[in-house]
């Protein structure tokens, strides 16, 4: 899909420099949308097949529904080593996850009161801080300052270690009744045929929609004299990052803040070691702004006041607007020295 736009639009990129940046705004838009749809789509059908096969609803949230929610991400960086535009990958993990906690929580505060007691175990709050701290020192401290096969590695065996610990502590602690009040109500499973088909459907749709969003970023950034690193950071960080801001806005109207809060928690989690991992194993990928160090403090001290609130603070509106604030800040900052 990058290679067909590529030469699609190469034929008037010269001769008509205002439909070229009208196609790449356009790219990153059907982009967005292609990544949300598809998102959506692998969620609710994974789903679907795992309890078609009669896997536990709550085995299913913690590892495929987590997996799927950091989709976008996942093929947005495999599209950006493939195009050549590896620095949109950094950006879009550190960026997404600033925005989940900045922008997603903060907007959900807004709109509701929320209550983190019992919400989140203190456990995810503590791998999510220590997750945190050790991939953006890895970054700042190591003289290559890059993200390449062995720290890859180590972050793909971590969050497949994190998934059998989910999944085993899932499974000896699900409720032995045999009708769950959701999930085994008189409703028939999707088919298995039906959930292969969406699961095919909804894969296509993330892979035309990260080759496309990319293609818009990449040029855009280059158009303009913008670090790619920085486009990751802002754009399509906020652009990967939607299907998360939609299901928390949904999940703040139902109440659902345990759903919230944890979703929250494992989409940073997944962000840098799913995505982390696999860009490290393709990569290397190399920093390439001039002061990274703002967007790991960024990270950073928006992840300890997050990880701090779980244990047991009600949040409200004026939290919320601390999260705003911070996450405008960092990106105010980050464009002022990087760009």
């Amino acid at each position: 899909m990058y290679h067909f736009l590529t030469n699609l639009c190469s034929s008037f990129q010269a001769e008509s420099p205002t439909l070229f940046i009208g196609v790449l705004i356009l790219s990153m838009v059907v982009g967005f949308y292609l990544l949300t749809k598809g998102g959506d789509l692998l969620s609710d059908h994974c789903s679907n097949f795992a309890k078609t096969l009669g896997v536990p609803s709550v085995v299913v949230g913690l590892t495929v529904v987590s997996i799927a929610t950091s989709a976008p991400e996942l093929f947005t960086s495999i599209a950006a080593i493939t195009s050549g535009a590896k620095g949109l990958i950094l950006g879009n993990i550190i960026g997404s996850n600033i925005a989940n906690i900045g922008l997603i929580l903060g907007i959900s505060l807004f709109i509701s009161p929320i209550n983190t007691r019992n919400a989140v175990s203190n456990s995810q709050s503590s791998i999510l801080l220590i997750l945190s701290f050790s991939f953006t020192g890895y970054l700042y401290f190591h003289p290559s300052h890059s993200l390449s096969t062995i720290p890859g590695a180590c972050l793909l065996i971590f969050i497949a270690s994190y998934l059998l610990f989910l999944t085993k502590n899932a499974l000896q602690n699900r409720s032995v009744r045999k009708k769950d009040s959701f999930n085994e109500e008189e409703t028939k499973p999707t088919s298995i045929l039906l959930s292969c088909t969406m699961i095919l459907i909804a894969t296509a749709a993330l892979w035309a929609g990260s080759d496309t969003l990319v293609f818009g970023a990449k040029n855009l950034a280059s158009l303009a004299g913008v670090p790619e690193e920085l486009v990751g950071f802002t754009l399509v960080a906020i652009g990967t990052s939607l299907p998360e801001l939609a299901a928390s806005i949904s999940l703040t109207r139902k109440s659902e803040f345990s759903m919230l809060l944890g979703n929250i928690v494992g989409s940073n989690i997944f962000n840098i070691g799913l995505v982390g991992g696999v860009a490290g194993m393709l990569g290397p990928i190399t920093v390439s702004t001039t002061f990274p160090w703002i967007d790991y403090l960024s990270l950073l001290l928006l992840t300890v006041i997050f990880a701090s609130w779980l244990r047991g603070k009600q949040l409200n509106k004026v939290h919320g607007t601390i999260l705003l604030t911070g996450y405008l800040a960092a990106t105010l900052f980050t464009w002022i020295f990087n760009s």
